[in-house]
């Protein structure tokens, strides 16, 4: 195998076990994006919960609860009634500005008009006094 599909393979790995994120969840066929609601909305479901609310047969709700935890945005463990799903969210992850951009920024403020008028008033001698 080479490095390409190796690195290829591990990121794809990775992004499985980041959980689902809001974009995710937008690209997502719509009964696909209906089922994670539920999950989302309900904590955890499972296959007779899930043919109960979105009245669907079990064979397909089976197969798209699988889909969504093979694609990592599902977390299924064994319970006492059979697999239970529940939603797995990524974490968010964080966020950095550029590193310019407090100087580009720096160099167009400009002080506050209070500050500029309390330097001038200051300055200002009232020459009309006898």
């Amino acid at each position: 195998m080479g490095i390409f599909k190796h690195l290829q393979n591990e990121v794809q790995e990775r992004e499985k076990r980041e959980g689902i994120t809001l974009a995710d969840l937008l690209e997502l066929d719509p009964p696909l994006r209906r089922l994670m609601n539920r999950v989302t909305r309900y904590g955890e479901m499972t296959v007779p919960r899930a043919v109960e609310l979105l009245e669907d047969t079990p064979e397909n709700l089976t197969q798209m609860l699988n889909t969504l935890a093979e694609k990592g945005y599902l977390l299924r463990e064994k319970g006492p009634e059979g697999w239970v799903y529940r939603v797995h969210l990524a974490r968010k992850r964080g966020t950095s500005l550029p590193p310019g951009v407090w100087s580009a920024l720096g160099s167009q403020l400009q002080p506050a008009p209070s500050d500029a008028s309390e330097e001038e008033s200051e300055d200002v001698v009232d020459t009309d006094v006898p």
